[in-house]
């Protein structure tokens, strides 16, 4: 039991070290080619939702009824069209993923910066602040930029992403514990 244990163990960290090449790599693709990164993100997420509309979809007509039911219609229609529109005009689409990056680095950077007034936060209150304020110039980068970031800038964070995501997985392989019995 104990060799084949190790031996599974072995086979995780192996994979899981591959993996975080691949990803180290794809994260490097990403950023040595941000464009490109941008609109196959936005495919993806176009697909995402394609997929996700149809599969709610399907499971609204599996339900017997009730109000919620015609929601999760109109919700479902609602993503596969936009999926679609995001899959049809990719352009368009890193626009709009890009916009909704903005609007969500604002609002987590006032989310920060009113956490940081808050006294039981105690001393991290300094912390809250400083990402807030962060987090705020970022989004506000963004979006007072728009038109200027909108190539880059998804495929840049993916990128990144990636790249961070892999090199952690690399890491947790090498380091992991040892399976033993």
């Amino acid at each position: 039991m104990t060799e084949s244990l190790q031996s599974v163990g072995r086979g995780l960290r192996m994979v899981s070290g591959f993996y975080g090449i691949l990803m180290i790599i794809c994260g490097m693709a990403a950023l040595a080619a941000p464009v490109v990164a941008t609109l196959a993100t936005t495919l993806v997420v176009g697909i995402a939702l394609i997929a996700g509309g149809a599969v709610g979809l399907f499971a609204s007509f599996q339900e017997r009824s009730g109000n919620g039911r015609w929601l999760n219609v109109l919700w479902s229609l609602l993503a596969i069209g936009l999926g679609i529109w995001m899959v049809a005009q990719p352009g368009v689409g890193a626009v709009s993923l890009t916009l909704l990056l903005g609007a969500v680095l604002a609002a987590r950077g006032i989310t920060g910066l009113v956490l940081a007034f808050d006294s039981s936060f105690g001393s991290s209150r300094i912390w809250l602040g400083i990402g807030g304020l962060l987090s705020l110039i970022l989004g506000g980068m963004v979006l007072f930029n728009l038109m200027d970031m909108v190539g880059w800038t998804i495929g840049t964070f993916v990128g990144v992403d990636f790249l961070i995501t892999g090199i952690t997985i690399l890491l947790a392989s090498m380091m992991g514990p040892r399976a033993t019995a």
